[in-house]
């Protein structure tokens, strides 16, 4: 045991003094790694100095553990090979990176690098492949729950989808980019989403809605201090922009504004002078559509010399073609035919197939003796490019469903662990479950005793209702009784006396006849009373038969008020005699109807109700319709309401039918036999 005991405490010790050893040599690697990268980053030293002391600095890199100061160096490495324009080391840079990070299971360095290697791709104009790694990066920030770097990365997607000439694909990844990018309110990148977006609705020529959208960034850029987030110049991105939708609608005084308003914009052509040329090459051609040649053609020439220091191929190609068209407009055709062709020559260089087009067509115009040779190769151009667009949207797409799926399973195995948790939960609250059963169990029996009062208080009710009737029949035989009275009695006897006054007036006498006459006036205006009286006691029999109809539409005008957004109808057969129909009969329809509203208005979410009250000579007919969310009728257990509905129906002998699916509203149907 004590020899063991020393052997470990031998280990122990060499350990330690291996890992002090390490600590410090890492410690001097990091140092000088930290040296020459400053060094290789220095813009004063000569290029071919930097890229030795970069070498340096990458091989001892190479010397470091996989750890996070190893990718941070890597990181720097790349950043600065990039800076030196040596585009190739820096791929391959992006690739070991990817290759380091699988083997450390280093999944945020994993995606920045994919991210990187899509950057180089993009810059490259190998749109596919960009993408591809792009998409790489954001199933990894998806994983990670990252909404900024998912927002960044969809930016980055939806602009080479634009390149690609993609731009249904590049709409619907920017607009995704704004979905997470609002969760983050990161208003550089919201700035940068809304100027994809209108990019993109410029080319499928939706141009109310690219003002939109560039109106959206031009607020942020306005209010927003973008350049700190490493924008410069946005502002005069923005209005380039909303210049630019102004000349493709030809509102070209409109567009001219906002290109010299955006060349007024400090430091321009110091900070973004790539921006300054294409704005100004964009006041040309404006300029030149309307004709005015002022400062022409100085501002294409003067476009045309940033973007050749700058190398931008396609913007030199661009310019070519507009000095080409400058010069066919003023009739200099040499020197049209000039710049069409070296465009032309330029952008076959680029394989660029919508830069040929451009070239080709400009070409036809200011060769017109090889139009027809043009327009050959314009066709096969157009196909080409036709092919090619369809190819990369299917590309594409393909993509994204993997991604798609990606996500979905994603979403599944999130689902699996929250269904464990419930199940989890389940077992805790089990107890407190049966304590709810038992606690409803009580309240069942409660609900049912009031149901039973209910019934009682109903059988109470309808032996009010059949003691009120025959109090009105008494009532009504009553006024039936005066009525005959007054009318076969009372005014029998006054017809009698103004016979008998009309007869006393064939007297000579004129004192005599003028009284008679006053008095047969004053018994006819008796006569007329006593009519008028026997007429409204008929009245008031009719209204006593219609009071169950009141009732009905009392109720039914209460259900329109219920609701503003439900549109309530109903129809009342007039041809029903209600005086004849039985009192039990009279309160189960009552009920039936009441309930089945209550149940609409709880669960159906209706904006259509129909109640329907139909005759035939045995049977009345009632309908109750609803486009609601309707219900499973064979899976559906019938609650209290339908139970209630079902037993008064079956109490008046008749039949009870429902119809119902989901999402196809409900019909109950009831029809119900008179009973004399």
């Amino acid at each position: 045991m004590k020899r063991f005991y020393l052997l470990f405490f031998i280990l122990l010790l060499i350990a330690c003094t291996d890992f002090s050893s390490n600590k410090e040599i890492n410690s001097a690697t990091q140092d000088s790694i930290t040296l020459y990268l400053e060094r290789a980053n220095d813009y004063v030293m000569p290029k071919p100095k930097a890229l030795e002391y970069l070498y340096k600095a990458e091989n001892l890199v190479k010397t470091l553990p996989k750890d996070s100061i190893y990718f941070t160096n890597k990181i720097y490495v790349g950043f600065i090979y990039y800076n030196l324009e040596k585009k190739e080391e820096f791929k391959k840079n992006s690739s070991e990176l990817i290759e380091d990070a699988i083997q450390a299971k280093d999944s945020f360095y994993l995606a920045r690098a994919y991210t990187y290697l899509g950057e180089y791709y993009a810059e490259k104009l190998i749109m596919d492949s960009a993408v591809i790694n792009f998409q790489q990066a954001e199933k990894i920030y998806f994983g990670l729950n990252d909404n900024f770097s998912i927002g960044r990365l969809h930016i980055k997607i939806a602009t080479a989808k634009y390149q690609a000439r993609d731009f249904m694909g590049s709409e619907k990844s920017a607009v995704l980019a704004l979905a997470h990018i609002r969760l983050e309110k990161n208003k550089l990148l919201e700035y940068e989403a809304y100027n994809i977006l209108g990019l993109t609705c410029i080319k499928i020529k939706d141009y109310e809605k690219a003002l939109e959208y560039f109106e959206k960034a031009y607020f942020i850029a306005d209010s927003e201090e973008l350049k700190t987030l490493g924008q410069y110049q946005s502002k005069a991105v923005t209005l380039n922009n909303i210049g630019l939708v102004n000349l493709q609608k030809e509102n070209i005084l409109v567009s001219l504004s906002y290109f010299n308003k955006a060349l007024q914009e400090k430091n321009l052509y110091q900070e973004y002078p790539s921006l300054y040329s294409t704005v100004l090459d964009n006041k040309a051609k404006a300029k030149l559509k309307i004709g005015d040649f002022t400062n022409l053609p100085y501002e294409f020439y003067e476009s045309l010399r940033i973007r050749e220091e700058l190398q931008l191929t396609p913007e030199i190609v661009n310019s070519k073609i507009n000095l080409s068209e400058y010069y066919e407009k003023r009739g200099v055709l040499d020197s049209a035919q000039y710049f069409a062709r070296d465009a032309y020559n330029l952008a076959k260089k680029t394989n660029i197939l919508n830069l040929q087009l451009d070239a080709v067509d400009q070409l036809s115009k200011v060769e017109p003796e090889n139009h027809s040779v043009y327009s050959k190769e314009y066709v096969k151009l157009a196909d080409s490019l036709l092919q090619a667009e369809r190819k990369v949207s299917e590309k594409f797409a393909r993509i994204e469903y993997e991604t798609d799926e990606f996500k979905r399973q994603k979403e599944q195995l999130a689902i699996q662990n929250r269904n464990i948790i419930l199940f989890a939960l389940l077992a805790v609250f089990i107890v407190v479950l049966l304590y709810i059963i038992r606690d409803q169990r009580s309240r069942n029996k409660y609900f049912r005793l009031r149901e039973e009062q209910q019934k009682a208080n109903e059988e109470i009710y309808s032996l009010m209702l059949s003691q009120q009737k025959k109090l009105d029949e008494v009532v009504i035989k009553e006024k039936q009784r005066i009525g005959q009275e007054l009318h076969d009695g009372v005014l029998g006897r006054l017809f009698g006396a103004r016979l008998n006054l009309d007869s006393l007036n064939r007297k000579g006498d004129e004192l005599a006849i003028a009284g008679r006459d006053h008095y047969i006036s004053e018994l006819k205006f008796i006569e007329q009373d006593i009519r008028e009286i026997s007429h409204e006691l008929s009245r008031e029999k009719f209204a006593l038969i219609n009071n169950f109809v009141a009732i009905l539409t009392n109720l039914f005008e209460e259900q329109k008020n219920l609701s503003e957004n439900t549109d309530f109808k109903y129809i009342i057969d007039q041809a029903i005699k209600w005086d004849k129909v039985d009192n039990d009969l009279k309160i189960n329809i009552y009920r039936i109807i009441q309930e089945s509203l209550q149940n609409i208005n709880k669960y159906a979410k209706a904006k259509n109700v129909s109640v329907n009250l139909l005759k035939d000579a045995d049977n009345l007919h009632v309908s109750i319709i609803d486009d609601g969310i309707g219900f499973e009728v064979s899976k559906k257990s019938k609650g209290i309401g339908l139970q209630n509905i079902s037993s008064r129906v079956a109490t008046c002998k008749g039949t009870f039918e429902i119809k119902s699916k989901p999402g196809k509203g409900t019909t109950i149907t009831i029809d119900l036999p008179f009973k004399k």
